[in-house]
């Protein structure tokens, strides 16, 4: 599929400096920081540690959001929902309880580009992308266990179930993953860019909000105190890591470079998302690509990379769903103009995709195919299939 787009040349030049990258990235960032670590068995899969240990906690009986942080003066942001589920493994030992997590984890995984490549209808050969994309980010991601892992493998089965026109299966999928980590209520948005603004589309988006915000009040009122401690843990992100824990999103940009520590960053980001939500709303109504049924795969392809970009955290973990998108737009894409030139185009994206490392590579992608596709809306220069 992609030599039929990209020359011998061009498609050579890109395999040896993807190579290098993912190479350079891996030790670096994999086996320097892991295999070569005496403390290794501390520091693998450490996110799924400070589950385990806030759930130990809760099961004494006590609140692991000030326990923690009168411990180690380090918060947990992880909502009240998961230490309560996870409370039975601490009846187990850590190093027990750990493979079995990597086991899940693993099927979580792989099961992320194994489900897109299906709704995309990409040969699974090209598995491999999903590892060395963006310098290898995908399993640097794996290495620290995170909980998104296994969220990112529902919500990609929740998109599964969207593109078979089975929406209240994406809806409750989406409810529990938003009940877990409440950026995910972002992706309500995609029935209405992929369905249009349909009576059927509010109804069950409301309805499911509700659901949502339902239970969040019942864990509210079984346990206030440990509700408001969460809610008062978050508040500690803006100290964590690189001037705040707030990942390479859109609030991230403005908290860097316009409005540090104002409440016109809220204000800017909110009107921001919300103009351009409005915006791409009449993008996939008017753009005669994203409005035709046989491009539904596309469609959401593209709702998921645009809607990305309205995440305040845009973390790592939050890339590994974008990755099977990425690839699949830029594989499809077919530019009204020169053989040669549309190559070297192609090429350009997935040099990017494969071998940007900056941290602002994913949102910086995501914006250059986004502009792509509102640009054709005018100028009409993409191939239409």
């Amino acid at each position: 599929m992609i030599n039929k787009n990209i020359n011998t040349s061009l498609l050579t030049i890109l395999i040896v400096a993807t190579i290098v990258v993912f190479s350079r990235n891996f030790y670096n960032e994999i086996l320097q920081k892991y295999l070569s670590n005496p403390n290794f068995f501390q520091i693998f899969f450490s996110d799924f540690y400070l589950i385990y240990a806030g759930s130990e906690i809760l099961n004494q009986g006590n609140n692991p959001y000030k326990e923690w942080l009168d411990r180690h003066n380090s918060p947990f942001f992880n909502p009240p929902i998961v230490f309560h589920f996870f409370k039975f493994i601490t009846n187990f030992e850590y190093l027990i309880t750990v493979k079995f997590w990597f086991f899940f984890l693993f099927l979580s995984f792989i099961s992320i580009p194994i489900v897109l490549f299906k709704i995309f209808k990409l040969n699974l050969k090209f598995f491999y992308i999903f590892l060395i994309c963006f310098g290898g980010l995908a399993l640097s991601v794996f290495f620290t266990g995170n909980l998104s892992i296994i969220l990112n493998g529902f919500f990609a089965i929740s998109l599964f179930f969207l593109s078979k026109g089975k929406d209240h299966f994406f809806y409750l999928f989406l409810s529990i993953l938003s009940l877990i980590k409440f950026p995910y209520l972002i992706f309500f948005g995609i029935p209405f860019l992929i369905r249009g603004l349909k009576k059927e589309v509010f109804i069950n988006t409301f309805f499911y909000l509700i659901f949502i915000t339902s239970l969040y009040l019942i864990s509210f009122y079984q346990n206030s105190e440990l509700f408001i401690s969460w809610i008062n843990s978050l508040e500690f992100s803006k100290f964590i890591g690189d001037k705040g824990d707030f990942g390479r999103g859109l609030f991230r940009i403005l908290d860097n470079y316009f409005f540090s520590g104002s409440y016109l960053n809220y204000i800017c980001y909110f009107l921001i998302s919300g103009s351009l939500f409005l915006f791409l709303i009449f993008l996939f109504k008017n753009s005669k690509i994203l409005s035709n049924k046989k491009n539904k795969s596309l469609a959401i392809a593209f709702s998921i990379i645009t809607l990305s970009i309205f995440l305040p955290r845009l973390k790592s973990y939050d890339v590994l769903i974008t990755i099977p998108c990425l690839f699949f737009i830029i594989e499809t894409l077919n530019f009204k103009i020169s053989k040669s030139l549309d190559s070297l185009i192609k090429f350009l994206l997935f040099l990017m995709l494969f071998c940007w490392t900056s941290p602002y590579a994913p949102i910086c992608l995501y914006s250059i195919i986004f502009i792509i596709f509102a640009t054709d809306l005018k100028f009409n220069f993409i191939e239409k299939k």
